[in-house]
């Protein structure tokens, strides 16, 4: 029985024991947490005034604050669009956050690598750039390795083209957001024939999307590429950026063996440049099987001045199809006129 009770006692003693534990560990973490949350607080004052050259020194980041310190320089280089306030923050993170990032990338958690990737990106740390290209083609997921590429176009472009060059999975989506950091195609366009094919793609593709007329002699050159992929791209980044005189270029897509892709987009260029001789290539178009075909050649054959042939084409064409569409685009043309 007396056992019984001392085992009681002991036992109330650990409880409570390890009750005080936890609740002095509470305490401790609480006391912690609102010191960081003091320390983010006067550190969001201090780098704001350095940001503006307020102050000319920098501000220290204490020990396993850093985390703390990343979100207020994410914070204010996302709200300043001031070259000059980036300037200096990305000079900031240079002097004092190296360390930190280095550590970041190779941490064992992919989410610590891809939030470390975004912001030595964000705050162009180029000096780890050899660090991440080294890291690339080792035993990593494709997610990461797509990031890699993504930032070392901000960082290094060379490098990022270096790994272009190679046999890699990336998706063409992928290479659209790697390529599309930026801002200057020139390097790119320069080795656009050594680039894997999704890379290739993603150049045509900004080309059409930024209106990047002074890349047209690589447009003109790729429509006639032995990829129908890359033909695809260079035709339809010329529909936005062709010349009249270009026009030529895409007569031999305007025949029968080639694809429905190819002479829609030889349309579509007809819809937007308007050629003087372009109605007798835009008529056979108008009965095509394809319903992408047909509503480009009726959209250049309008955009051309055709309204005499859509008339004869909704009264004597053989294909039941081409009457009805030519019947409906002509009652909404003379609606527009009346209107």
């Amino acid at each position: 029985m007396q056992a019984i009770l001392v085992f009681i006692v002991v036992l109330i003693f650990l409880q409570g024991g390890a009750l005080i534990y936890l609740v002095v560990q509470k305490r401790k973490r609480a006391n912690r947490e609102h010191a960081r949350r003091d320390w983010q607080l006067a550190f969001r004052d201090d780098i704001y005034d350095y940001a503006t050259s307020e102050r000319q020194d920098m501000p220290t980041i204490q020990k396993e604050n850093e985390d703390l310190a990343e979100l207020e320089l994410f914070a204010l280089s996302n709200l300043t669009a001031t070259p000059e306030h980036l300037e200096r923050i990305q000079a900031f993170v240079a002097s004092n956050m190296q360390a930190y990032y280095e550590q970041q990338l190779k941490h064992r958690r992919i989410d610590r690598r891809l939030n470390a990737y975004e912001a030595v990106s964000q705050f162009r740390l180029v000096a780890v750039a050899p660090m991440i290209h080294a890291r690339w083609g080792k035993a990593i997921e494709k997610e990461e390795s797509d990031v890699i590429v993504r930032t070392l176009v901000s960082l290094s472009p060379q490098d990022a083209i270096a790994i272009a060059k190679q046999e890699n999975d990336i998706s063409f989506f992928g290479a659209i957001l790697a390529i599309g950091r930026s801002h200057d195609l020139q390097e790119w366009v320069t080795s656009f024939d050594e680039l894997t094919l999704s890379f290739q793609l993603a150049i045509l593709q900004l080309i059409f999307d930024r209106d990047e007329t002074r890349y047209i002699a690589l447009v003109r050159d790729k429509t006639t590429d032995k990829n129908p992929e890359v033909r695809k791209r260079a035709l339809r980044a010329l529909t936005r950026i062709g010349l009249e005189e270009d026009w030529k270029l895409y007569v031999p897509y305007l025949e029968e063996e080639s694809s429905w892709v190819e002479q829609m987009l030889a349309l579509r260029f007809l819809e937007h440049v308007v050629p003087d001789d372009a109605i007798p290539a835009i008529l056979p178009f108008v009965g095509s099987r394809s319903w992408w075909v047909r509503t480009a050649a009726f959209d250049a054959l309008l955009a051309c001045g055709g309204i005499e042939q859509l008339a004869k084409v909704s009264s004597t064409h053989p294909d039941r199809y081409a009457r009805q569409k030519a019947t409906e685009r002509l009652a909404k043309e003379m609606k527009h006129h009346v209107v």
